[in-house]
């Protein structure tokens, strides 16, 4: 029996921006020490989207990205502009599901614009890297970071996202390295 192979799969959703899809996938497969695969681009699945919240409810991407598995072993994440919703929650930036090894970071919330701020593409590509990082830490069962300066920490605001490294805490990557 051929074993089965870990590795990291990025899916686009929708329209995203392929040079940032191809840069993230270049920097988070050294992190995780798996070589990364990019899929081509998926719809949103129209049941995800919710008429009257005018979201996308993430379970749903969730277990559409699972039926893109390869094998048990694949760690999938998708990557999409939508706003995202749980039903306890009402914005999401992103979710992971660590029993379907999938997860879901959206730029929506990333970008200046919806605080009403002017737009400024230069931050959107660190806060979707420093998010993809936080969402794959919990596919790899890292529990979120304690400390604010962790690319692991729970980001509660924007602002605590662009104040946060782009890299793990020696605590949290001390961790990752039992894991991975």
């Amino acid at each position: 029996m051929a074993l089965l192979k870990s590795k990291i799969v990025v899916v686009p959703l929708g329209e995203v921006d392929f040079i940032m899809v191809n840069r993230l996938a270049a920097e988070i497969g050294p992190i995780f020490n798996h070589s990364v695969d990019i899929l081509k681009g998926m719809k949103i699945p129209e049941e995800a989207h919710n008429i009257i919240r005018g979201q996308y409810y993430a379970v749903v991407i969730l277990a559409k990205l699972e039926r893109a598995k390869a094998n048990p072993r694949e760690k999938v994440i998708g990557i999409c502009e939508d706003d995202l919703y749980l039903p306890d929650v009402n914005t999401i930036i992103g979710h992971a599901d660590t029993l379907s090894g999938t997860a879901v970071v959206s730029l929506w919330h990333l970008r200046q614009e919806f605080y009403g701020l002017p737009e400024d593409d230069s931050k959107i590509y660190p806060r979707l890297f420093k998010e993809t990082l936080h969402q794959m830490a919990h596919l790899f069962n890292l529990s979120e970071c304690r400390n604010p300066k962790c690319v692991n920490y729970f980001s509660r605001m924007m602002p605590d996202i662009d104040n946060k490294n782009k890299r793990f805490c020696d605590i949290c990557r001390r961790n990752l390295t039992d894991v991975t």
